[in-house]
């Protein structure tokens, strides 16, 4: 099972120790934890700020901080599947398992704590889906979620969605709050709220025609939005996903230099394997005696199976004339996720309780080849085939019968 943990950042945009203040054209864009309890909002005016805040640092605002690169790496280190967007100070990753992942998450904000300060934190909520997770903790800012589990990781708190504990509150998220939907405007929020539309389900129940009529067009994103489902658009790919080989000064046979590229190819596909990945595209380099090498292989069919990727490989001419080779690199520039055979004999049991029975006659006359193969091969069992060893068998038993 996937589940999706959404984080939001303070203070990760800043490099201080103390408190301090990162402002962009004059505008608040984060603060550190003691600034934002004593009052700091992000977009307040830098001086507006420094009131609340007597003494307190500003930083400007200058490409990716410190604190910040550092949780990436983290994140990039427990799954490959991350989302961040450092403007908004929130991300999302995705981790898999049969049961909720505490564990890992615990180590996880371990993990973050130690290139953190005191005035820095990251707030998590777990959920089935991105869109349940960011409401999640928009909703635990309002109030306490009914059924929800909250944990500390350290210092980092943790919100678990109820219906990842319980079956029966899969209809939670129709409970939400309207305070708490990002999506709709302030001031449509403070309307609806004057209007009695105090969660989800309320705004469900009120007719189109005079929803349209009150809010106008805008309005249908609204209803959309309570049932979004989209997916994550991962960052670029780690720098881990490589794998690669350095010889000594006098380097070493084409031939030699293939083995140890095959153990780099085995050793990258057992690393994606565990996040559920396969190669999509693989950038190969060699140095050689008189150059450097490199190029890209398209996998037609994304495997993680060093014996299936090593099949496909493509050599170019120029390799054939090396006659030294002192390394070698593989990077998976492009990744697809494995998709398990379980799922699609799902998917296609799904499809074919959808359908109705059509046509019977075709259905009958599968029946009866089954019949006549059943009684060719009696040992056959439905789903397996007749393998080579079992019909020579069967073949020296009729001669020796005659």
């Amino acid at each position: 099972m996937r589940y999706s943990l959404y984080g939001e950042c303070e203070g990760l945009l800043g490099e201080g120790q103390g408190p301090f203040l990162v402002e962009e054209d004059g505008r608040i864009i984060d603060a550190s934890r003691t600034a934002a309890r004593a009052g700091v909002r992000l977009g307040m005016p830098v001086r507006e700020a420094l009131a609340l805040v007597p003494g307190c640092r500003v930083e400007s605002a200058a490409g990716e901080s410190t604190p910040w690169r550092h949780l990436r790496q983290v994140l990039w280190s427990h799954t490959p599947w991350v989302e961040t967007h450092p403007d908004e100070r929130r991300f999302w990753i995705e981790l898999s398992g049969p049961r909720v992942p505490l564990a890992e998450l615990r180590q996880m904000a371990r993990d973050i704590r130690l290139g953190l300060t005191e005035e820095q934190r990251v707030v998590l909520a777990l959920a089935k889906t991105p869109w349940q997770a960011r409401m999640l903790l928009a909703w635990s800012r309002q109030e306490r979620v009914p059924g929800a589990l909250y944990r500390k990781l350290g210092t980092e708190p943790l919100v678990v969605a109820p219906d990842l504990l319980s079956r029966e509150d899969e209809a939670v998220w129709m409970r939400a709050p309207i305070a708490a939907s990002w999506w709709i405007p302030d001031d449509a929020k403070a309307e609806l709220l004057s209007l009695g539309v105090f969660r989800l389900k309320d705004l469900v129940e009120i007719p189109e025609d005079m929803l349209y009529a009150r809010f106008g067009e805008q309005a249908r994103i609204w209803r959309m939005k309570g049932t979004e489902n989209r997916g994550l658009r991962p960052d670029r790919p780690p720098e881990a996903w490589s794998a690669s080989w350095r010889g000594d000064a006098e380097g070493v046979p084409l031939e030699q230099a293939k083995m140890q590229m095959r153990l780099c190819l085995e050793s990258l596909c057992g690393h994606l394997v565990r996040f559920g990945l396969a190669v999509q595209t693989l950038s190969i380099a060699l140095w050689t005696d008189a150059h450097e090498i490199r190029w890209e292989k398209r996998i037609a069919k994304p495997s993680p199976q060093p014996d299936a990727l090593w099949a496909q490989m493509a050599w170019p001419e120029e390799i054939h004339r090396a006659r030294r080779i002192w390394g070698v690199e593989l990077c998976a520039t492009e990744v697809a996720e494995l998709r398990p055979v379980q799922m699609g004999l799902l998917e296609q049991g799904k499809a074919l309780d959808a359908l109705e029975v059509r046509d019977s006659a075709n259905r009958l006359e599968r029946l009866n080849a089954w019949d006549a193969w059943m009684a060719r091969w009696p040992k056959l069992q439905r789903g397996m085939a007749v393998d080579f060893r079992e019909r020579r068998l069967a073949l020296f038993l009729a001669e020796v019968a005659r």
